[in-house]
């Protein structure tokens, strides 16, 4: 298991994928707004939606919290559509995530999944095209 935080992110069309592993401080959450704020800038002229596998990230530090929740309002005023975060059950990431991401103020659609066949399957109902070659999937979200 990673213990130190770190992210990938790339870009498939309209929709903007990441994986996260290990445990976050400020320094990697102020690294992975800025970078995904980067790459989010080259489709938010459209709406867009938001895939992150979540499952090899472990919990962040209290200072992550500010700076998600910075990057969350961000996505509000740039035409973020759905969000989907995939990960197995846990309460504790749960709660952290919800503390950060959950506000009446948002303007997208973010639901949780368990596996990511059903997250791909929900953004394609929803008109993004996530699906992915199955080695693609296997380089990114392991």
């Amino acid at each position: 298991m990673k213990e130190k935080g770190s992210f990938e992110l790339w870009r498939t069309d309209d929709v903007l994928n990441a994986s996260l592993s290990g445990i976050w401080s400020g320094t990697v959450a102020s690294q992975y707004s800025s970078e995904f704020i980067k790459q989010a800038s080259m489709i938010a002229h459209a709406p867009w939606a938001h895939i992150v596998y979540l499952d090899s990230w472990i919990l962040g530090t209290p200072e992550i919290e500010p700076i998600i929740q910075g990057l969350v309002k961000w996505c509000n005023n740039n035409n973020l559509a759905f969000a989907a975060h995939v990960y197995s059950r846990n309460m504790l990431k749960e709660y952290q995530l919800n503390k950060m991401l959950v506000s009446d103020q948002n303007r997208f659609v973010l639901c949780h999944f368990d596996e990511l066949e059903s997250a791909v399957n929900w953004l394609k109902a929803n008109g993004y095209d996530a699906q992915y070659p199955r080695d693609e999937l296997i380089k990114h979200f392991a």
